[in-house]
């Protein structure tokens, strides 16, 4: 019995089948069982945790053991206002049919449960007015609200409702013992011998994602009926966080250099990224002030040569960026480190990616006064934008001018005002423009 994917055919029917996290599974029933005596205390849940832990297959299994319709927004649809006021929001107002055709009457206590996946990764003028939208659907739906996310802070930074009004569940990576029992039991149903080395190196890899598992086993396993351990070695090429921390402690624990330089082959990241995971790293290991200005000597070599292949595009010089990173900074140390780190992802990675829809933001502001002063969109950000702002923050009456003149959406207006798109001065200060365009 073979699938084109068995992420979707294994895909769990019901919460009993759902592995791992039996805490969340618990109160994601206790939730809908709330719905069901009609006497919800939050109308919305938030899942919320890494890729491939099982939220959206939670939702899906929820729905089918007390036979909900579905309603479903991804990151495939258009997520702005108008399309979630046109699907999500109408459909929690709304009757609807099963899959089988079955009609819903909310009269009769049937319901359905409304799907925003990655509500987190919604930004950008593809999606404008999303977040306002998400919070309307939240405050006033009639139906079960399921937000999925990886991560919170990005959306409950930009509404109040979303963060106050909502029960947040966090959905960890699933445990190895569990992957292991669901890897087995698939490759029992598929008919496969699979070797305890070949589990092993997927569970390894995967770092906790089932989806991830899934897969792995079906790349290795599907139409190879004479498995053997060699077929592991198919699978450690495959990428995951868990080996930039195997290389953060070869360089920076011990002083192996060949390891340490192995380990950076087989983890094939550019070097920016590593340099950057030392950069974040170096100080927790190096006490010795000048194990750290050595490191960091290296560090700052390394960046040098990177500058040089970004203005040259001659990436031979990349070769040169690996050496400081790997063999330079593990050999600044005097001795090597005892004792355990706990070491961290980079900081900036981090900040970078949740500011990503607030440097859109900027940018889609500035590129609307460019149009309006005939500047170009970085000119407009760097002269025009911050006085502007202040301008807009201090006189109400240019506010609503600049709101209807520039055609501000709620969020441009919620960012330069610093505040969040369901604040009671922004939803005033919207509503006032709208009068005076009428």
């Amino acid at each position: 019995m073979m699938a084109d994917d068995w992420t979707e055919l294994y895909r769990p029917q019901g919460l009993s089948e759902v592995v791992g996290n039996p805490k969340v599974i618990k109160d994601l029933r206790q939730w809908a069982i709330s719905w069901e005596e009609g006497h919800p205390v939050h109308k919305a849940v938030v899942l919320m945790g890494p890729p491939g832990v099982g939220k959206t297959s939670a939702a899906l299994a929820l729905a089918k053991d007390l036979n909900w319709g579905v309603v479903e927004m991804n990151a495939s649809d258009q997520r702005n206002a108008e399309a979630i006021k046109r699907v999500a929001i109408r459909g929690s107002r709304s009757e609807t049919f099963t899959d089988e055709g079955e009609f819903l009457s909310s009269k009769d206590g049937r319901l359905k449960l409304i799907i925003l996946d990655e509500a987190d990764n919604i930004f950008g003028r593809e999606d404008s007015g999303g977040i306002p939208a998400i919070a309307e659907l939240v405050a006033n739906t009639q139906q079960p609200v399921i937000l999925i996310v990886n991560d919170f802070y990005e959306l409950s930074r930009k509404s109040s409702a979303i963060k106050n009004s909502t029960l947040q569940l966090r959905v960890s990576r699933v445990q190895a013992g569990t992957m292991r029992n669901v890897l087995r039991r698939i490759a029992i149903d598929q008919e496969l011998e699979v070797p305890q080395r070949v589990f092993e190196t997927i569970i390894e890899n995967s770092n906790g994602d089932m989806r991830a598992a899934v897969r792995d086993l079906q790349a290795v396993g599907e139409g190879n009926l004479n498995m053997d351990e060699d077929d592991a070695f198919v699978l450690q090429s495959r990428m995951s966080v868990k080996s930039m921390y195997d290389l953060m402690r070869d360089i920076l624990h011990d002083s192996d250099v060949r390891r340490s330089r192995r380990t950076q082959m087989d983890v094939d990241e550019t070097p920016d990224h590593i340099m950057m995971w030392l950069d974040e790293n170096v100080p927790l290991e190096y006490k010795d002030p000048e194990d750290l200005h050595r490191a960091y000597l290296h560090l700052s070599r390394s960046s040098m040569f990177l500058g040089r292949v970004y203005r040259r595009q001659y990436y031979g010089f990349w070769s040169y960026a690996n050496d400081h990173n790997v063999i330079g900074v593990c050999s600044a140390k005097s001795r090597p480190n005892r004792g355990w780190v706990q070491y961290r992802f980079p900081s900036y990675i981090m900040k970078m990616s949740r500011s990503k829809a607030l440097r859109s933001m900027r940018t889609g502001i500035a590129r609307k006064i460019s149009e309006h002063t005939h500047n170009s969109t970085r000119r407009s950000a760097q002269d025009v934008l911050p006085y502007m702002t202040e301008i807009f923050r201090a006189d109400r009456e240019f506010r609503v001018s600049m709101i209807n003149e520039m055609r501000l959406s709620t969020e441009e207006v919620a960012f330069i005002l610093r505040e969040k798109v369901d604040s009671s001065e922004v939803k005033k200060l919207m509503i006032e423009s709208e009068k005076v365009r009428a």
